[in-house]
């Protein structure tokens, strides 16, 4: 043993020990400390269409032509697809017929609805009236039916699509005019609505 030299080998082990617990110790509370909180966003799009009421134009009225009454009623029907015009009973009837025609400005792919009248009255001279019944919507340009049946808004529930690209469609309504036996002479005429709204 020798008293004057000093210990260097054992004081680098106790040196290089006390740093090996001192890293271990730094380590453990590396490892000891909770992890820090991360927030992550993420972007999505928002959007809406907002259309403006549908837009409605009459083209042309309904025409039933000039008519010769005789002791005897009849009537004249103007179909809603061709504009022809078809008689009943013994009445004369010339001059050009033609189906009313409105032209409906909306959106692609949107429903609409639509109201036609069941009957429409035409004054004439004196107060006389003759009645169109059987108002009829026929094929509608720019259109598709989809579902329901009657005339419309308070008598059924005829549902269309709209099936143009422009979203302009156009329709069009005949019906059969009853003129009375002697029917009075003169201009008759007379007005009716056509209600498109959507769903």
């Amino acid at each position: 043993m020798n008293w004057g030299v000093p210990d260097r080998c054992g004081f680098a082990q106790r040196l290089m020990r006390r740093l090996c617990a001192m890293l271990a110790l730094a380590c453990a509370a590396l490892i000891a400390q909770p992890a820090a909180a991360q927030t992550i966003a993420a972007s999505a799009g928002a959007r809406a269409t907002v259309v403006e009421p549908l837009g409605l134009i009459k083209i042309q009225d309904l025409v039933f032509g000039r008519i010769a009454a005789r002791p005897t009623a009849g009537t004249v029907t103007v179909d809603p697809n061709t504009g022809t015009c078809t008689i009943t009973g013994p009445i004369l009837r010339v001059g050009q017929c033609q189906y009313a025609e409105f032209a409906g400005f909306g959106v692609r792919r949107f429903t609409v609805r639509i109201a036609i009248p069941t009957t429409i009255t035409l004054t004439g001279p004196g107060g006389a009236t003759m009645v169109a019944n059987t108002i009829t919507l026929g094929t509608a340009p720019g259109l598709v039916y989809i579902g329901g049946n009657g005339n419309g808004l308070g008598n059924g529930n005829r549902r269309y699509q709209i099936t143009s690209n422009t979203g302009i469609f156009t329709m069009r309504v005949g019906g059969r005019l009853n003129v009375g036996a002697n029917q009075a002479p003169g201009v008759y005429t007379g007005t009716f609505n056509v209600t498109v709204n959507y769903q």
